[in-house]
């Protein structure tokens, strides 16, 4: 028997109350409601504890491992975080081996391992909060600094922060920039 949309929509609410738990079948759920009822689906985003970013990732680990052989148990003790990092790279063909270094890796790690970057060892992550206003004074910086922006966010902050650091550190060792 089919679910209505309606059926899905309360499934929906109700999941994104607990997501960890249950983020395989929050994805299904999400990707059903997508398909079907493109408004309903707009409307658990407003209504609900799912932002717009999360909505899309979980559709989207739905369309990539629901066709796949790939167990479940394996998937969830995987993370839905890890899995959206590895989704736009999965084949049936990579889908273990892709699997193994999300298992083995860190989310960072794997961010760069996707990237066909190398992994910065023993790297620490900082994380702070700021006013708005800072915030602005912030994101000025790193942008002149080397930072891209990037949708809401900004690529290469650490690099542009870095630089900015530098920047003033030399000032503060050079005598002739202290005078001036």
């Amino acid at each position: 028997m089919a679910i209505s949309t309606d059926e899905l929509f309360d499934r929906a609410m109700d999941m994104s109350r607990h997501i960890g738990e249950n983020f395989l079948d929050l994805a299904r759920t999400l990707r059903q409601l997508l398909d079907r009822d493109p408004d309903l689906y707009q409307r658990i985003i407003r209504t609900s504890d799912i932002d717009r970013r999360k909505a899309y990732y979980l559709v989207t680990i739905s369309k990539t491992f629901d066709p796949l052989k790939v167990s479940r148990t394996r998937l969830q003790k995987i993370g839905w975080t890890k899995l959206e990092k590895i989704s736009k790279h999965v084949t049936k063909e990579n889908v273990d081996e892709l699997l193994d270094m999300a298992e083995k890796n860190t989310v960072k790690r794997l961010e760069a391992l996707m990237k066909g970057e190398r992994p910065i060892a023993n790297a620490h992550c900082v994380l702070m909060y700021f006013t708005p206003k800072q915030y602005k004074d912030i994101e000025e910086i790193l942008l002149q600094n080397g930072g891209k922006r990037s949708g809401r966010g900004i690529l290469n902050k650490e690099k542009a922060l870095i630089r900015a650091l530098s920047r003033i550190k030399d000032r503060q060792f050079d005598p002739e920039a202290s005078e001036a």
